[in-house]
């Protein structure tokens, strides 16, 4: 089983990062729920394309593997996002050579 470090030396396994991730992205989706009444793509404003995801600006990867596990869970590094705009960040995100 690997463990993941966080900047400040906390260890973590990949399911413990996960649950985390997870459930800061439902608390994420929740509040924008709440604030505005339905959930949107953050990037294009749309709420056609469902489903809606939370997207990593820094990947889970790349936090993973730098020793800054915390990034997974951290909601300034998390982007609520249609289908169609997480696919493309992906894409870029992979093509600039981050991941």
């Amino acid at each position: 089983m690997g463990w993941y470090s966080t900047s400040s030396g906390d260890r973590y396994t990949t399911e413990e990062i996960n649950r985390k991730s997870d459930k800061v992205a439902k608390e994420l989706i929740e509040i924008q729920f709440l604030e505005h009444g339905y959930n949107f793509c953050s990037v294009c404003l749309s709420n056609n394309d469902k489903p809606i995801d939370v997207a990593h600006l820094v990947s889970r990867k790349e936090a993973k593997e730098s020793g800054r596990a915390e990034l997974c869970w951290d909601m300034d590094n998390m982007k609520i996002m249609g289908r169609d705009c997480h696919k493309k960040h992906d894409k870029n995100y992979i093509q600039s050579g981050k991941i």
